[in-house]
């Protein structure tokens, strides 16, 4: 009796002992290749000690973007930014219809998931209401200061955002990806990585999260900013540098990654140096 009594006690210890920890934290699972990558990044505090892998990563973006879409994607990405260079050189503008279905959309699907179910309806939009929605669009987000860091005029942001909003087939990721070439300095593009790597719960495409997610990018560039004391960097920039680091984690480029990282993995080891040399 006392040795069945002993069997039984191991017994429970055992399947005690096998039974997860419940109050243990997890760890986020990833649904876009190479987030991984992006969330080491961010882990980095934004600093002068981590401003070094931040800079490399945004500078490794053209790479990635031939690496993910070739000459057509590079090819769309110079568009793009001949369009923020138009827009930057005038003081009141708006945006074609041509502008947002031959230039954005397009490079939005090129560079992530293509929506082609979404055409019918972004086509459907007439010329005088892509135009409207993008002048309300501009003029709210005229109302925000030039690379304000203090944190506000979320309203504005949100207001922006909304106002895109109203046109058939658009919503936050890609009436971001209008802002973040019209206003960099307040408006990140809503990259899946990028959404996955900062946003804590499931990746989804709500105003919410957008605002979120924005809100991240707009702290960790007014942090570089505030140890440079120069205005460097944006939103925009900042989500450029997760996308880039992600990609190259997606795409295998392990000489990329190393070239990113290499001080920090430099730090690390030194760190685990010294540690070795202390309990020797």
């Amino acid at each position: 009796m006392t040795t069945k009594r002993r069997q039984s006690s191991r017994t429970k210890k055992a399947t005690s002992a096998a039974k997860p920890n419940k109050t243990a934290p997890k760890s986020k699972q990833y649904t876009r290749p190479g987030v991984e990558a992006a969330a080491r990044l961010v882990s980095l505090r934004p600093s002068s000690d981590h401003v070094g892998e931040w800079e490399r990563a945004y500078s490794h973006y053209a790479a990635m973007i031939e690496a993910k879409g070739g000459a057509k994607l590079v090819a769309l990405d110079k568009r793009r930014d001949d369009l923020a260079m138009t827009w930057a050189a005038k003081s009141a503008c708006t945006m074609t219809k041509d502008q947002l279905l031959d230039v954005i959309i397009e490079w939005k699907f090129a560079k992530g998931k293509p929506r082609h179910a979404l055409k019918p309806l972004l086509r459907s939009n007439s010329e005088a209401s892509v135009v409207a929605a993008a002048k309300l669009a501009f003029d709210a987000a005229d109302a925000i200061p030039k690379n304000d860091a203090s944190g506000r005029h979320t309203n504005q942001i949100s207001s922006a955002i909304k106002q895109l909003c109203v046109l058939n087939g658009v919503g936050p990721a890609t009436a971001s990806a209008i802002l973040s070439i019209y206003r960099p300095d307040m408006f990140a593009f809503m990259d899946d990585e990028v959404i996955e790597c900062l946003y804590d719960a499931k990746r989804g495409y709500t105003l919410k999260i957008y605002m979120e997610v924005n809100d991240r990018c707009r702290e960790i560039a007014s942090e570089f900013n505030s140890d440079s004391g120069l205005s460097e960097w944006t939103p925009c920039s900042v989500g450029k540098a997760l996308w880039a680091v992600a990609t190259a984690s997606a795409t295998n480029d392990e000489d990329g990654l190393s070239a990113i990282f290499e001080s920090a993995d430099s730090n690390n080891s030194h760190k685990r140096t010294k540690t070795s040399a202390a309990d020797s």
